[in-house]
């Protein structure tokens, strides 16, 4: 079986890594992106499977694709990069990793925290261009506020772990209410109450079609103008237009965003030049960690396709 990563990818760290996969058959690992769609194609022909990255396979190139039996897409978000029911017309099975980076996220997640409510970004870039304003950069403890998680899976359960390790009250809303869910004193409740009663929301949701923009104008101004928005899930869930207004108007005190509507974000994107907003570049997945984990998953569905197993398959 020729497998193609057709963009490299971050969980491959060393050489090495990717023995278990040459056991497999021939590997056609490319460490850049490629400079287009046709370039794309050209990598991506000789496939049969595809561990895939950030590339977007759509009708088109799954097409052009005649050989392709597996995909498997490192990371969560499938949707947005793989024509599933393209995949499925055409016989191709396609996985995902889920579960290989919780912590790391949720880690990243109450490290955005931190940087909003104690101003740390803000403070840092104020220091290095030589000025020395301690009184202008004046914090939340968050200790005993309320930490609102929207999604419960591996992440929202880790950040609940995380927020009550600190001392924070928990809310917390999941599509799929269970008893099991509610830990670490965690109450579960409405989108609507939680977006009304807490100091930070936090967005630990995957996104589908259904999720899409699920984080409203009306969720989002039902937040306290004290309060501080956390999104390191995807910028589609969210109705970012709003944010931005209400970042704007002072409605809601901050946001601090890991994922972004265009990656990176345009020169003009209003979030890059709002003083209130702490952005970083899609890195909430990136630990050393996250990396082995999202491989050893990867690896695991194609050994278990080839054994007419079906492992974390979505087609």
């Amino acid at each position: 079986m020729r497998i193609v990563f057709p963009e490299g990818s971050g969980c491959v760290q060393r050489p090495e890594d990717l023995e278990p996969l040459r056991r497999l058959g021939p590997v056609d690992y490319y460490t850049d992106a490629p400079r287009d769609r046709a370039e794309l194609v050209d990598r991506l022909r000789p496939a049969e499977a595809v561990f895939l990255d950030y590339s977007v396979m759509d009708a088109e190139v799954l097409g052009q694709c005649p050989r392709l039996r597996f995909v498997c897409f490192l990371g969560v978000g499938y949707a947005t990069y793989v024509d599933v029911a393209e995949a499925r017309r055409r016989g191709v099975t396609v996985t995902h990793t889920p579960d290989y980076g919780a912590t790391s996220v949720a880690e990243h997640a109450l490290g955005l925290v931190l940087g909003l409510t104690r101003h740390i970004g803000s403070a840092f870039l104020s220091v290095r261009a030589g000025r020395w304003e301690p009184g202008v950069f004046r914090g939340i403890e968050l200790r005993d506020k309320t930490l609102g998680i929207v999604g419960l899976g591996p992440i929202g359960t880790e950040m609940a772990r995380l927020g009550a390790g600190i001392g924070m009250r928990l809310l917390g809303w999941t599509r799929r209410p269970a008893g099991e869910r509610a830990r670490h004193g965690l109450l579960l409740v409405s989108l609507e109450e939680l977006f009304g009663r807490s100091d930070v929301v936090t967005l630990h949701l995957s996104y589908t079609p259904e999720t899409h923009g699920l984080v409203s104008r009306a969720l989002l101004s039902r937040m306290k103008p004290t309060a501080y928005f956390v999104n390191t899930a995807r910028a589609r869930l969210v109705d970012n237009v709003a944010l931005a207004e209400l970042l704007l108007s002072g409605t809601i005190a901050g946001a601090a965003l890991d994922v972004h509507d265009a990656e990176p974000p345009a020169a003009d994107d209003v979030f890059r030049r709002l003083p209130n907003v702490l952005l970083t570049p899609h890195i909430g997945y990136n630990t050393v960690e996250a990396g082995a984990n999202m491989l050893r998953i990867a690896v695991a569905t194609l050994e278990a396709y080839l054994r007419g197993e079906r492992l974390h398959v979505v087609t």
